[in-house]
């Protein structure tokens, strides 16, 4: 979805989109291995206001994303519900200048060719910032075994505990004798 900044009205405009997985993998590379995907269609609800010098949206995302956990690789159900506030300041090209550290405040900034804002992608982006670092079914979740691949979580283990040599091991076969 993309809206013309030309079109929006001074008072501002309202969007309300169910946002499916069609547009998100629209988004995605071809094969991405993220492993997660939207449970139901998330509702969108925006507001779009044009400032003097920028673009303001805010509202919220809410849904349910399906992830798969880190540890046993089981699919689980994560609730989305994220505010959105974003900054669209329009892009002026001109001489590159140095890289400069931003601050807390400046990260809800983005750019934009100042004459059309591409919703869907600030949407993915958004749904992105929302994934944890680290997918965890549960804080408890044993993973899976390294020897027999059981889901812990599920069964007991069927390989054959075993110590795990050390490549140390020989050291213990030499003696030292003192001079």
């Amino acid at each position: 979805m993309k809206i013309r900044v030309d079109e929006i009205p001074d008072s501002g405009r309202l969007v309300h989109v169910h946002w499916t997985q069609d547009r998100l993998e629209r988004l995605l590379p071809p094969n991405d291995p993220q492993g997660f995907s939207l449970a139901r269609p998330l509702n969108v609800d925006l507001e779009i206001h044009k400032k003097p010098d920028h673009i303001e949206v805010t509202g919220t995302l809410e849904g349910q994303l399906t992830l798969r956990c880190d540890r046993c690789l089981e699919e689980y159900a994560s609730v989305l519900k994220r505010s959105v506030r974003v900054l669209l300041f329009h892009e002026v090209r001109g001489p590159k200048e140095e890289e400069v550290e931003l601050e807390p405040d400046e990260l809800e900034y983005e750019f934009f060719d100042g004459e059309i804002i591409e919703v869907d992608r600030m949407i993915a982006e958004e749904v992105f910032l929302e994934l944890p670092m680290r997918c965890l079914c549960s804080e408890t979740c044993r993973g899976l075994c390294a020897g027999c691949g059981a889901n812990l979580n599920r069964e007991t283990c069927t390989c054959q505990k075993t110590r795990a040599s050390s490549p140390f091991d020989v050291l213990k076969s030499l003696t030292f004798s003192n001079p």
